[in-house]
Formats: structure tokens, sequence, C-alpha cells
């Protein structure tokens, strides 16, 4: 689970310039929710979501 405050999160999703889907799954990591339950909302399979949580890692990291 990511710890961030609301301002962190906004934050996040300016500077790194993501898309809606990943504001949303950012949203999602910070509220702890399951690995099923965000792949289910984002309609797209794990395997998908692990590669989308990468990628949202990496963009996280170029900006702390």
């Amino acid at each position: 689970m990511f710890e961030f405050t609301k301002a962190d999160y906004i934050k996040i999703c300016d500077e790194c310039m993501l898309n809606e889907e990943y504001c949303k799954l950012l949203e999602m990591k910070i509220k702890g929710y399951s690995r099923t339950k965000m792949a289910m909302e984002l309609n797209v399979s794990e395997p998908t979501l692990d590669i989308m949580i990468k990628k949202l890692k990496k963009k996280i990291r170029k900006i702390l």
C-alpha cells in the first residue's frame, strides 16, 4: 500500500502527468484496494495490472 496524503496524490498526478486511468490506480493503491478489485475496477487482467503498477512506481520514483 502506498502512504500518500491527498496533497501528495494531486501533486503526483500533476507532476507525472498521469492519465485518468493511472490516477485512479494510484488512488486505489493509496486506499489499499486488493489487486483483484483494482483489476476489476480498471477492467484489466491482473498481469496487466502488475505492469501498470510497475510503470506507476517508476514514474513516482522519478519525481521523489
